[in-house]
């Protein structure tokens, strides 16, 4: 009885060789999204403002719906005092308060319009400086959602240590492409983040 001899298949498995196809092309794709996902979803544990009244919120302009939702919040008492941080030189309330003609002049006297910081650090450090001018113990941050991560991070490693930040997140507004322009925010916006931890270590 003679063993037949088998020749090795001239084509490997199809499915082998789709699998080592994938498997870099997996791994791209983590390399490339999992990074900037990861500080969106720690930022979820980011502290909500607090029951009783802060001392002051910090508008961040540059994004819809920013100045609305922080007018919202101070005029429903979340905090004393209102700043809007990045309005542009020169910029009178009237064109940066919702009602802002209409407000009482004392409570007009409770909102300051800045106008010098251009970036987010900028406006971490124009906040410090209102902080430790007026002694705040307590602030809140008003940006968009997608801005948080960064925001935050550079606000808590600006700010004294003993002054409580919590934040407020804004939502993006609904309408043709919200959908697109959300993930590429997030996407772009979770890159930042990592770029600016790299900067503040160096701080």
């Amino acid at each position: 009885m003679y063993a037949v001899k088998t020749q090795p298949p001239l084509l490997s498995d199809p499915r082998r060789r789709r699998g080592g196809f994938l498997r870099p092309i997996l791994f791209l794709f983590l390399l490339l999204f999992l990074p900037p996902a990861i500080p969106h979803l720690l930022s979820s544990r980011d502290p909500a403002p607090p029951s009783r009244p802060a001392d002051a919120i910090f508008v961040l302009t540059g994004g819809e719906g920013r100045i609305p939702e922080g007018y919202r919040a101070w005029s429903g008492g979340a905090a004393r005092e209102l700043y809007i941080l990045g309005a542009g030189r020169g910029v009178p309330i009237s064109r940066v308060v919702p009602e802002g003609s209409r407000i009482p002049a004392e409570a007009l006297s409770r909102i300051h319009v800045e106008g010098w910081s251009e970036n987010t650090l900028e406006n971490a450090f124009s906040a410090k400086s209102a902080v430790g001018e007026r002694k705040y113990s307590s602030v809140i941050l008003v940006t968009s959602d997608y801005h948080i991560p960064r925001a935050y991070l550079v606000f808590r490693k600006v700010l004294p240590p003993g002054v409580s930040l919590s934040a407020i997140r804004v939502r993006p507004e609904r309408g043709a492409g919200a959908s697109w322009r959300w993930a590429r925010r997030h996407f772009l916006e979770g890159w930042k983040y990592w770029g600016y931890r790299l900067l503040l270590r160096w701080e």
